[in-house]
């Protein structure tokens, strides 16, 4: 048997103010059944908005917190480091990356927005002094050099940040992820063949392209970040191929296939990252395959001419659709899963073939 609550007149306050906290009823609502009632007193909504107060006022003071930690280490590094040594040196960064690293794993998740993106930016100090501990070991311990201590230090951290992705899937640990993938790939390129310089470019244009496609496909998310972080590695990687002429060739190639895919999907940030790959590319190619400035200039003015032509064109086109900001609601011309995973791999193979037969001739 259920038993009846009775609730006086005395209570009826309390549980307005729980009623709009908890959003069954609007704070006008509950003025109006206090004037029903006799003397009111003005309503708001003290719980939710005291929540948000104390939500930026932690976010804040752990910013303020992971900026003193690395300070710290920082005057520590300055003042007294030709004083310490090389296991002290290993301790000072060492430590600023464990306390990071246990710092975003003590983010209450109740501060919600607030919560994720503190626990974002300090496990990004956690990771960046990962890849300083790691340096540290290989210079001073280890006595790597070069492409061997670019190895460690990438792919250290890089395993740190896929598993910092994997427990938040935020777009900042994302790109710290991409760019630790991309820097790994790059130097292990490089312990192939030193003299191809454009080994390294080429993994990291490999890294892009797989990004870019799993990004397209809604396996990673959210896609935007992905075609975003995906897209910046696919030109990078073009750029550092250059000026050989497959290196052209292929940058070329890229900044015309991301305007195309931008012009299929009708997708502004995609031209973009199209756009900026030809306005970096077009002028080396023409100066490289028909010298003089007068060559370069027409073709930079034809380009932005082009680019400007297909911007106007996408934006009417896709009047009505949600913005192209950084909504993560953004329309996209989106291939399957299944291609994209098995398109992925193609170039993931692809890549590898050329680079062996590349570093080994």
């Amino acid at each position: 048997m259920g038993k009846d609550v009775v609730v006086g007149p005395a209570d009826l306050p309390a549980l307005l103010d729980r009623w709009v906290a908890a959003g069954v009823i609007t704070p006008a609502q509950a003025d109006r059944m206090r004037a029903d009632l006799g003397p009111s007193r003005p309503l708001s909504p003290a719980a939710p908005r005291e929540h948000h107060e104390t939500s930026l006022a932690v976010e804040a003071l752990g910013y303020l917190g992971s900026v003193l930690i690395v300070v710290a280490s920082l005057l520590l590094a300055s003042q007294y480091w030709n004083d310490l040594s090389t296991a002290g040196h290993l301790l000072v960064v060492g430590a600023a990356a464990v306390t990071l690293l246990l710092a975003g794993f003590a983010v209450p998740k109740r501060l919600g927005p607030a919560g994720l993106r503190m626990h974002a930016v300090l496990w990004l100090g956690a990771t960046v002094s990962t890849a300083g501990f790691l340096g540290l070991l290989g210079n001073e311990v280890l006595e790597w050099q070069d492409e061997d201590l670019a190895l460690l230090v990438f792919a250290g951290s890089t395993a740190l940040a896929a598993l910092l992705w994997w427990r938040l899937p935020t777009s900042l640990q994302q790109a710290v992820l991409v760019a630790g993938l991309a820097g790994t790939a790059g130097a292990a390129a490089a312990q192939l063949n030193a003299a191809e310089d454009e080994l390294p470019g080429l993994a990291v244009w490999g890294v892009g392209a797989i990004w870019f496609l799993l990004g397209w496909g809604g396996v990673v998310r959210p896609r935007w970040s992905a075609l975003l972080f995906g897209g910046i590695s696919l030109i990078i990687g073009a750029g550092m191929t250059m000026p050989a002429d497959g290196g052209l060739v292929l940058a070329l190639v890229t900044a015309a296939a991301l305007v195309s895919l931008a012009v299929l999907a009708r997708d502004l940030l995609v031209l973009a990252l199209g756009g900026w790959g030809a306005v970096q590319f077009l002028p080396i190619a023409v100066n490289e395959w028909f010298p003089g400035e007068l060559a370069a200039a027409i073709a930079l003015l034809g380009a932005g001419g082009l680019l400007v032509a297909v911007a106007i064109w996408i934006a009417r086109r896709r009047d009505g659709h949600p913005a192209t900001g950084g909504s993560a609601h953004r329309q996209y011309g989106v291939i399957p899963r299944q291609v994209a995973w098995t398109a992925s791999a193609g170039v993931a193979l692809t890549v590898t073939a050329l680079l062996i037969l590349l570093g080994t001739t």
